[in-house]
């Protein structure tokens, strides 16, 4: 290869990435207020997402893919859990994480607070990020669906069809 090739090369890679870059850009910020549900923003998302700033959340969450793994991502945390799930962790983290070597430091959140908390957490969880995170994903099966599927060998999918027998003549 010659100087020439490589550095042409070199330079279409260069330009087409950055194209495309440019591209993904403009249209990530074109359908921001679409994906982010902007109109449903309230002083109550926005009091608790200043609750969670405050109280440096993010230090052991992750929510909408930024922040610690240390604990549970809270992206979708209202579908998960509930927001009586919520209000208990929160009020009473050293109950609801006794049995768990995680443990969440106790805030002291007033139940405004909290409210303004599950609000955000609410919000949040309406964003549409891609079914981001797959834990949490409608799409995935539920432990309960799995644990029927090996005792009963249906198949993956949501249906009721059971898996066909083996060619060997063992069901």
């Amino acid at each position: 290869m010659t100087k020439n090739t490589a550095f042409r090369i070199f330079l279409i890679g260069t330009l087409s990435s950055a194209a495309l870059f440019l591209w993904a850009t403009y249209d990530t910020q074109r359908q921001v207020a679409t994906l982010s549900h902007v109109d449903k923003l309230s002083d109550e998302v926005v009091a608790g997402k200043r609750v969670f700033e405050r109280h440096n959340c993010n230090d052991c969450h992750t929510i909408l893919g930024f922040g610690a793994y240390y604990a549970p991502d809270l992206t979708r945390v209202v579908r998960r859990v509930g927001e009586d799930g919520i209000r208990f962790r929160v009020k009473h983290p050293e109950q609801a994480f006794a049995n768990s070597w995680r443990k969440m430091p106790q805030q002291n959140l007033s139940d405004q607070e909290v409210s303004d908390l599950i609000a955000f957490f609410t919000w949040v969880g309406e964003v549409n990020n891609n079914d981001w995170p797959p834990q949490d994903s409608r799409k995935r099966i539920s432990r309960g669906e799995q644990m029927m599927v090996a005792a009963v060998g249906v198949s993956w999918t949501r249906s009721a069809q059971p898996c066909p027998r083996s060619r060997s003549g063992n069901t």
